[in-house]
This record gives structure tokens, C-alpha cells and sequence, in this order.
């Protein structure tokens, strides 16, 4: 047992040492030394971020684009839906982190500051402090307008609504609305964010920011998707581009050269996972290829070898007392990353150890509670417990990773498309509606 026991921690460690080495070579690279990965590049195929989409698949867009204007029902009624959504979002108003009340330990008001969400005041001490766990309880007062995570919620919600219903009606009107948040949030001196999150997740009395904040910010990616979009089209103005690119570029090198934004990638759970999916988006968005390409393949070992079992089961996630959010989270999180592989010529979803650990697998065991949800055996403390948090959260899982994938992951007679968003349904229409898509 000594033996096995020293056996895992040493694979742990190797798992972080090859991190520190992908990390180490990206933040080389980012400064301009010479680029390297493990990944083949000669097989690889030739991303470009001036004409392909980082986080999704252009092909299946401009499907659901086709028949939404040939009237399409399913996909017609769904458009409809996000087309009120992104109305609404053109009178949403830019609320930027210097609107917050808290001050940030640095005293600098254009610092990204949240709380711990888990964590509440200790009831044992006058003081409270320091806070302590409650896991899978929101304290409240993470959630409040002293702080900056609603606000940061807010904007990218706006922008991601705002973009999808201009890419879908192809009026400029949402473009621009999103172009002004953007300009509000990142580049205007008096309101921009500062490009880091070193207060992110903070515990009173333990630490003023944690690695745990840095996966707060992996919606993100809405606003990468806007410029990519708004580019394509010719309606993102050069200033607002280069800006950007240059805000960007920081938080890059803030994700891949700071000790407490590094240690994100070393949890070993979904955290891990987030870390991963920012950072390979970002050098995808940025040029680059090769950076991205070997946290992908780093990837393989130091995720899905080592948060995934041979049955397929991930228990850092299940043990969770939201074990169905979180296990649906951190594997609908490598599937995102298995779509950037893909389009870098590395393939997640083809990768399998000796001993059966893969994606694949993971998914063949979730789908046994979809089909069976009174069998889920561990905790799930929302309300409707297990059985609610499948219908809403897994079930729609399925449906998404089957378009991503391009293959059907469950039994088409579930119908799991029935449970998607609306935007989600475009994003990734389902297979059972665009069987071409299917392999």
C-alpha cells in the first residue's frame, strides 16, 4: 500500500512538472523565443484566428445559419428566442468593475475582486475570521454589487447574447452595442479592467486572492468570439482590435507566468480544466499554434489520465456535494478543449490509457444516469437533488458533446436535445436535427 501510495504522488508530480515545462516554453515563446511543442506539427492542421473561429465549429454555424433563413421550425423557433434575448441585452448598461463599492487590496479600483463562494464567516468567532467552508453553499455576500463577479457575469452574458443574435440576423445594431461594452470594460482609462485576477476568490482572514478566481473569467471567451465574429465581418474597428489584442496579450502572460494564476492549473480537478481551456483559447486567438497545441497534448496525461478512472467515473468531481454539476462541468470543459485540439491537429477524444482511461469512457458512464437517474450515488444538495440536476445539467450535456464530438453519445430515443437552451441549440445544433453533422 506504501508503495502504491508513493507510485500516485510521484505521478502527480510528474503530471506538474510537465505542466511547469509547456508553461514555461509558452511564456518563452510569448516573448519571442523559440517555439516548441510535442504535438506533430507536421500533421497538425494550419489554424488561422482571422478566419476560423477559436471555440466553435464554423461549418455546423453556418448550417444552422441556412435554416434559420429557410424557415426552418426547429431551428427558426430557437432564433426567435435569442433574437428577445439579444433585444434585451441592447438596453443593458455597462456597469464596469470601478463601479464596485469594495476596495480591492491594492487600492486600485480597476482590479477584478470577488469572494470565495463557499465560504462564510466563522460563527465560533467575534471576528468571524477567518472564513470558513461550507461546500456547495453560496454565501450571498460573494454574490453582491460590492464585488465585482455579478457585474463580470452581467458583461459577458451581454456580449455573448449580443453576438450570437448578430451573427444570426446580420443586423449591425448588436455588433455595436457589444463594440461600446467592450471599449467600457477593457480599453476606456477611467472604467477599463486591469488584465489579471489577483484578488479573485478571496477569503477574509486567509488570502486576499486565491487560484480559484482565475476560472471566473472563463466565459471570457464570449468576448474572443465577438472580435472573431466582428472581424470576419469587417465591423471591428482597428483600434478596438489592437487594443484589444494588447489587453489580451497581457492577461495572457499573467495566466502563463504568475505563481498563484499557474498553481490554477494544478488542481487537479475542474479548475484545472478552466485553466486550460483560457489559456489554449487565448494563444489560439493571439497566433499561437504551437503553444496551444502543447497544453493540449499535455493535456492527455495531466487530465484525463489523471481526473479520469478506468470506469470512466472522475471522483474529485463526484465527491462534491454538487457532484452532478460539477462532473457535467469538468468533462463538458475537456470536451471544449477536445474541440480546440482538433482544430490544432491534436485529438482528446481519441485518447485512451492501457488501463481504459479516456473521455469516452467518462461519457459511457455518465449516460448510465441518464438513462437511470435514481441510480446517481453520491451527493447533490440542490433542490430536486440528483435526479433534478440530471434533466437540467447532464441531460443537455449529452446533446452538445454529440454535435462537438460528431458522433451520437446516448440513445437518440432520449432525446436530449429536448433539454437545451435555445442559444445552446444553434451553437450546437443537435444531431438528431442535422444528421450530416454526425460521422
Amino acid at each position: 500500500m506504501i508503495f502504491c501510495n508513493l507510485l500516485e504522488y510521484m505521478k502527480r508530480y510528474v503530471y506538474v512538472f510537465a505542466a511547469i515545462i509547456t508553461l514555461t516554453f509558452a511564456a518563452c515563446n510569448s516573448s519571442g523565443g523559440k517555439q516548441t511543442s510535442s504535438a506533430d506539427a507536421t500533421s497538425a492542421p494550419s489554424f488561422d484566428a482571422s478566419k476560423e473561429l477559436v471555440y466553435y465549429n464554423d461549418a455546423h454555424l453556418q448550417l444552422v445559419k441556412e435554416k434559420i433563413q429557410t424557415n426552418d421550425p426547429y431551428f427558426t423557433a430557437q432564433y426567435k428566442e435569442v433574437l428577445e434575448e439579444g433585444n434585451a441585452a441592447l438596453s443593458y448598461t455597462a456597469d464596469p468593475v470601478t463601479n464596485k463599492t469594495q476596495i480591492p487590496p491594492s487600492k486600485d479600483m480597476h482590479d477584478y475582486l470577488s469572494y470565495a463562494p463557499y465560504r462564510w464567516p466563522d460563527p465560533s468567532k467575534a471576528d468571524g475570521l477567518p472564513w470558513i467552508a461550507r461546500d456547495g453553499i453560496i454565501n450571498p455576500v460573494s454574490r453582491d454589487n460590492d464585488t465585482d463577479f455579478n457585474r463580470k457575469d452581467q458583461f459577458f452574458d451581454a456580449i455573448g447574447k449580443l453576438t450570437w443574435t448578430y451573427y444570426f440576423s446580420g443586423d449591425n445594431k448588436y455588433a455595436e452595442k457589444a463594440i461600446d461594452l467592450i471599449k467600457v470594460w477593457y480599453l476606456d482609462p477611467e472604467t477599463r479592467v486591469n488584465p489579471n485576477i489577483n484578488f479573485g476568490q478571496g477569503v477574509p482572514g486567509v488570502a486576499d486572492g486565491r487560484k480559484a478566481g482565475v476560472h471566473e473569467w472563463g466565459n471570457q471567451s464570449n468576448v474572443i468570439t465577438a472580435l472573431q465574429m466582428f472581424e470576419f465581418d469587417g465591423v471591428l474597428p482597428e483600434d478596438i482590435k489592437t487594443g484589444m489584442k494588447s489587453w489580451l496579450s497581457e492577461y495572457l502572460n499573467w495566466l502563463t507566468t504568475d505563481t498563484m494564476a499557474i498553481s490554477a492549473g494544478f488542481t487537479r480537478q475542474n479548475h484545472a480544466n478552466h485553466y486550460n481551456y483560457q489559456v489554449v483559447g487565448l494563444m489560439m486567438y493571439l497566433g499561437k499554434n504551437e503553444e496551444a497545441k502543447a497544453v493540449v497534448e499535455e493535456a492527455k496525461k495531466s487530465r484525463i489520465e489523471d481526473q479520469i478512472l478506468p470506469d470512466g467515473s472522475q471522483p474529485r468531481e463526484m465527491g462534491r456535494t454538487k457532484s452532478v454539476h460539477y462532473a457535467t462541468l469538468n468533462l463538458w470543459s475537456m470536451t471544449e478543449l477536445t474541440l480546440m485540439g482538433r482544430k490544432l491537429g491534436v485529438d482528446l477524444w481519441a485518447y485512451e490509457t492501457q488501463d481504459g482511461r479516456s473521455l469516452k469512457n467518462a461519457y459511457a458512464y455518465l449516460a448510465n444516469f441518464v438513462l437511470n437517474p435514481e441510480a446517481w450515488p453520491e451527493r447533490q444538495i440542490t433542490e430536486g437533488g440528483a435526479q433534478k440536476a440530471i434533466e437540467q445539467n447532464l441531460t443537455p450535456l449529452f446533446s452538445k458533446a454529440s454535435t462537438v464530438l460528431g458522433t451520437a453519445l446516448i440513445d437518440p430515443q432520449v432525446k436530449a436535445y429536448l433539454k437545451l437552451k435555445p442559444l445552446d441549440a444553434l451553437r450546437y445544433p443537435p444531431v438528431e436535427m442535422l444528421p450530416e453533422i454526425s460521422k
